[in-house]
């Protein structure tokens, strides 16, 4: 929701307007800025605990690229934002629950992104693998994938010998 009147910002060459009260629908990475500038403030629900603790379910679950599943948009940086947060508050506050809390989200996040990690690892093992779980990622999961996997073609390249006719 804009909370200060401002120019109208232009994405993608379409205008949004930024008029004080008016809720708007802008990427994720752009209301963050937005937010650090005083201008908007997010108004959908942050990550709960019982959120996170129900895809570190649904990940865990997963024994191969086929079972993995879609996270939702900008989880990674939600999960972050939320948990760093849940820290400043429970410093600011002194409230031992929302260490707890923190404390349990961090844990589920890194399970998360253990048991994903260890399912793109495998997936670099088959072309088809690969393109059966692109459409799942998230888009740093992406770029990781495609990172590792041109780091390993190149290094194929290196260690084995050119074909000769």
């Amino acid at each position: 929701m804009v909370i200060k009147d401002s120019k109208n910002l232009y994405i993608d060459g379409q205008s949004i307007e930024l008029q004080k009260g008016v809720e708007i629908e802008i990427p994720y990475w752009l209301a963050t800025q937005l937010v650090k500038e005083g201008l908007v403030k997010i108004v959908e629900s942050p990550l709960s605990l019982e959120d996170i603790a129900r895809i570190h379910f649904s990940v865990i679950s997963a024994k191969t690229p086929s079972d993995l599943e879609q996270l939702p948009q900008y989880f990674y940086q939600e999960a972050k934002t939320v948990i760093q947060e849940l820290g400043e508050r429970a410093k600011k506050e002194l409230d031992p629950a929302l260490l707890e809390e923190r404390h349990r989200m961090l844990q589920y996040l890194v399970e998360i992104i253990d048991k994903r990690l260890t399912i793109l690892l495998q997936s670099l093992r088959s072309p088809t693998s690969i393109a059966e779980i692109t459409s799942r990622l998230t888009p740093e999961e992406e770029a990781l994938l495609n990172h590792l996997s041109n780091a390993l073609k190149t290094w194929r390249e290196k260690i084995l010998p050119r074909a000769t006719v």
